[in-house]
C-alpha cells in the first residue's frame, strides 16, 4: 500500500509486456517495493499522509536563534498542524499550547499548496533549551494532493467490508490510495466498478459512508509518480530475464540494473531530504 504509481500506468509503460492480469500481483508487489526504495533513496521522505505526534527538537542542532527570531526546524515533513504544545518545566507534560499567528509562524511563509512545513518561527518567546520539550501533533508527509474520482454507488454500512461499488467512469486503478470522507483506503483490485480495498490505512479510522459519497484519490509529485513507474518497469524486466543484471529486451537497449537509471535519479534529486537541515 501507499504506492507512488498505479498498476494501469505501469502496464501502459510496459507496452504489452505485462498486459492481461496474470502479472498483476507481481507488478503490484514491485510498485510497493519501488515506492519504499524511493523513500530510502530520499533519506526517509514519504509522500503519503498520516496523523502523528512528533516530540521536538530531535537533536539540539535543529534549534537555533537568528536575527529574525527563534527557529525550530522539523526533521520530518509536516502537512498541517493540529496542536503545538511546550513543556515549560521539564516534566514531559506539555502544558502550554501555542497558536498561530499569535505565538508562532510556519515556514515557508508563502508555502505552495502542495509543499510541506519545514520550520516553526516563534513570535514572542523562545524554544526550550533541551530536547523533547515541544510536542507537535500533525499530519506528517510531504503533501496531500487529491483528485476527484467519482462517487460510491452503494452505501458502506459497516467498518469491516472490503468491497466498494463505484458509480461508472471512476478511472481508479489497483495501487491507488483513495479517500472517502476522512478514511483512507488502499485499492488492491479493480473489477469494472467493484473495488477491493484495505480499510482505514495511514492512521485513519474505518467508518460507514453514505451512498453517493464522493471519492478522491491521492496524487503525488509528478516526478515521483514517473520515477516509480520507470523503476517498476525495469524491476519487472529484470524478473523476466531471470535477474541476469541486464535487460533482455531491445526496447530498453540493454541497460544494466546494477544502479538506478540516471533519468530516474534526476527525477528524484530535487526531493532528497537532508537528514539534518542545520549545518
Amino acid at each position: 500500500m501507499n504506492c507512488y504509481s498505479r498498476l494501469d500506468d505501469v502496464k501502459a509503460e510496459l507496452q504489452g509486456g505485462g498486459s492481461g492480469t496474470s502479472n498483476d500481483t507481481v507488478l503490484l508487489r514491485g510498485i510497493e517495493r519501488v515506492s519504499r526504495a524511493i523513500e530510502e533513496t530520499l533519506n526517509g521522505r514519504h509522500f503519503y499522509s498520516r496523523q502523528g505526534t512528533l516530540v521536538l527538537p530531535e537533536v539540539d542542532r535543529t534549534r537555533f536563534n537568528t536575527p529574525e527570531g527563534c527557529q525550530l526546524w522539523i526533521e520530518h515533513d509536516v502537512i498541517s498542524i493540529t496542536t503545538l504544545k511546550r513543556d515549560d518545566d521539564g516534566d514531559f507534560v506539555y502544558e502550554t499550547t501555542l497558536t498561530t499567528p499569535t505565538d508562532y509562524w510556519t515556514w515557508p511563509y508563502n508555502k505552495l499548496t502542495h509543499e510541506p512545513i519545514a520550520r516553526l518561527d516563534l513570535v514572542s518567546t523562545t524554544w526550550p533549551t533541551s530536547r523533547r520539550r515541544v510536542e507537535l501533533v500533525s499530519k506528517i508527509g510531504y503533501s496531500e494532493e487529491t483528485q476527484a474520482a467519482g462517487t460510491i454507488a452503494a452505501a458502506m454500512v459497516d467498518t469491516t467490508g472490503t468491497s466498494i461499488t463505484m458509480a461508472g467512469s471512476h478511472g481508479l486503478s489497483a495501487g491507488d490510495t483513495i479517500i472517502i470522507d476522512s478514511e483512507q483506503m488502499d485499492v488492491s483490485v479493480v473489477a469494472t466498478n467493484t473495488l477491493t480495498v484495505t480499510r482505514g490505512i495511514n492512521g485513519t479510522t474505518a467508518a460507514t459512508h453514505l451512498v453517493n459519497a464522493p471519492v478522491s484519490r491521492r496524487r503525488f509529485p509528478r516526478e515521483i509518480e514517473q520515477a516509480c513507474v520507470m523503476q517498476t518497469v525495469r524491476f519487472f524486466r529484470e524478473i523476466q530475464t531471470g535477474y541476469g543484471g541486464s535487460i533482455g529486451n531491445s526496447d530498453f537497449a540493454g541497460y544494466s540494473f546494477s544502479s538506478m537509471y540516471p533519468a530516474i535519479r534526476d527525477l528524484l534529486r530535487p526531493y532528497r531530504r537532508e537528514r539534518s537541515r542545520v549545518a
